[in-house]
């Protein structure tokens, strides 16, 4: 295994589940990549606006941060479409793996 690599990693379970059930793979249309880039853009932003890089610590850090907000939420979807929160779990293991910090 690559230095730095590590299957307990929040990047690497959720890169794994969201793989397992095709949600990244299933959608390849244009419209959905430009979607996923604009929240890859709005996460990068996020984590720069506060004086950081793009690294395997601060994309978990937000990651963490993230889906707390979500929890504390707590909201039914009853649309079939992704909401947008999927959609920023989507962008991060995008990111996660552009990076380099998972496979």
């Amino acid at each position: 295994m690559r230095r730095g690599f590590f299957v307990e990693c929040p990047l690497t379970r959720l890169s794994f589940d969201i793989g397992h059930f095709g949600l990244l793979a299933a959608r390849e249309d244009p419209g959905f990549t430009a979607e996923l880039d604009q929240h890859a853009a709005a996460v990068r932003d996020s984590i720069e606006g506060d004086g950081l890089r793009v690294t395997r610590s601060s994309l978990t850090h937000y990651l963490h941060g993230f889906v707390d907000g979500c929890r504390e939420r707590d909201r039914g979807y009853d649309s079939v479409d992704y909401d947008w929160e999927t959609l920023r779990l989507l962008a991060i293991c995008r990111m996660a793996k552009e990076y380099g910090f998972i496979r």
